[in-house]
């Protein structure tokens, strides 16, 4: 009786899409619900694009981390998308 059940539980778990990269650290670009979840201290809603992430302050003297573009009519570097991981 435990083969069929082993099968099925081999095809049900096929398909599912892998776990998310792990828990969000308080890099910039990582999810945050509020400031304390960033190193930076910096947890800013870009909410015209839908999402909060940490951030960073920028301007033209102070150029964005890799992977991120000054907002500059916010003054904060902002991702194209939000890295993976749990908060």
């Amino acid at each position: 009786m435990r083969f069929p059940l082993v099968l099925l539980l081999a095809a049900a778990c096929a398909g599912d899409s892998p776990p998310p990269s792990g828990v969000c650290t308080g890099l910039d670009y990582q999810p945050c619900n509020e400031e304390h979840d960033c190193d930076s201290n910096i947890c800013q809603n870009f909410s015209a694009d839908g999402f909060q992430v940490c951030s960073q302050v920028c301007d033209d003297a102070t150029p964005c981390a890799e992977g991120g573009d000054c907002d500059t009519a916010l003054g904060f570097c902002k991702p194209a998308a939000p890295l993976e991981c749990t908060l």
